[in-house]
């Protein structure tokens, strides 16, 4: 009992001492502190496949050091910033009902039949990259199907985002890249 304490009281609790900075996250990692994790990609097998079949063009399985074909999708000048009703109207449909559910309608039924994978990875813009479909509603169904990282088939069309970007490059892989070569 301390000098300050009247009998049948008990003592005031201690001041917590602070943690210093970071230990509490480091006594949850499950992995030593000092531990480096890295990733060399694909790029040996991008050279051996180019030893074992010296006709593929570099650009066909590797880009900048990644497997893969990139497809460059450029949206025409007179749609960029568009809207749907306009965009119907350049391409001379005849407009149906409402505009915006029947261009995502020609987007989607369009992205079905492209013969990419159901997602593919979006690189860096490259000019120099392939262009295989550079009809409006191809571009515009990769293009409103895309973010800044990957495009995905399945994805609901972004209309508005699609008229505000103009190109988007896309990383097929080997094996279908093969099929549209």
């Amino acid at each position: 009992m301390s000098s300050n304490q009247s009998p049948g009281q008990t003592p005031a609790p201690r001041p917590r001492q602070p943690e210093p900075e970071g230990s509490a996250l480091l006594h949850n990692m499950s992995t030593p502190p000092k531990t480096v994790v890295t990733y060399a990609g694909l790029g040996e097998l991008a050279r051996a496949a180019q030893q074992r079949n010296p006709s593929l063009a570099p650009a066909q399985i590797s880009y900048s050091g990644v497997f893969g074909m990139a497809l460059r999708f450029e949206l025409p000048r007179a749609l960029r910033g568009q809207p749907p009703e306009a965009i119907l109207k350049i391409l001379e449909i005849a407009p149906q009902g409402e505009a915006s559910r029947q261009l995502a309608a020609l987007i989607n039924a369009r992205a079905n039949t492209l013969s990419l994978p159901d997602g593919c990875v979006v690189v860096p813009e490259r000019p120099d990259a392939r262009v295989l479909w550079d009809d409006p509603i191809s571009v515009l169904a990769v293009l409103a199907k895309a973010s800044s990282s990957v495009w995905l088939r399945s994805k609901t069309p972004a209309l508005h985002a699609a008229v505000q970007r103009q190109q988007v490059t896309l990383l097929v892989p080997p094996m279908f890249a093969k099929t549209l070569v």
